[in-house]
């Protein structure tokens, strides 16, 4: 037996499965939290697009480097507005829509045949609102790491092997999702049996697939 045909049979039987959330578990647009802030500083959403990025200061946020006070006096001086706190964050989770009902629904199949995990680049503000709003969605999920407690972001291969670590599973045996390609390109550099996927219903024929063949 080759060496490439054993490598194919160990990947389509994983030991786990590991997800993104916002993109596969749950539906995210940051569209809204652009016009949420919009409408609270009376200004044009577009300018606000225009002038947000996944700078230095939202890398440190997801990675526990900065608190979320520290991140809006960024942002503010970034976008030019001027807001109350909880303006900020009532934008800031308008970014979280709604579970994607077909992933949800196959998630307590798949946690029935094997070990289910979560790995999300995320922040402290948005990990307390999904974890109370989709508590049910998430619930077959073993555990769900995140980039802010972990101090490491996606995609960098040393935070999937500290994930895969903490798991106690070789690269290899885990099947890890993604709608961001950075982030899979990552976690096959780190080893990972890692899927690019850019539909709701790819997630769910990919899982489907697991739950089959175990």
């Amino acid at each position: 037996m080759s060496a490439q045909t054993t490598t194919r049979r160990r990947r389509s039987r994983p030991k786990a499965v590991l997800l993104d959330l916002g993109g596969i578990v749950i539906d995210i647009d940051p569209h809204a939290c652009f016009a949420s802030w919009a409408r609270a500083a009376d200004v044009n959403a577009g300018v606000i697009a225009a002038r947000w990025a996944v700078d230095d200061a939202y890398k440190a946020f997801e990675t526990g480097a900065i608190d979320f006070d520290e991140y809006v006096a960024n942002l503010a001086a970034r976008l030019g507005i001027v807001l109350t706190r909880e303006q900020w964050r009532s934008g800031w989770n308008a970014l979280l829509r709604a579970p994607f009902e077909g992933v949800a629904r196959i998630l307590p199949e798949v946690a029935s045949v094997m070990p289910l995990y979560g790995f999300s680049n995320t922040n402290t503000v948005h990990q307390e609102a999904w974890q109370s709003r989709f508590v049910v969605e998430l619930a077959p999920f073993q555990k769900i790491y995140t980039s802010w407690e972990i101090g490491l972001r996606k995609p960098a291969v040393e935070a999937y092997l500290k994930v895969a670590d903490a798991m106690a599973i070789a690269p290899p045996d885990i099947l890890f999702i993604d709608d961001n390609r950075e982030n899979v390109l990552g976690a096959r550099s780190a080893g990972l049996d890692a899927r690019h996927v850019t539909d709701p219903d790819d997630t769910v024929a990919i899982l489907r697939d697991v739950v089959a063949r175990s």
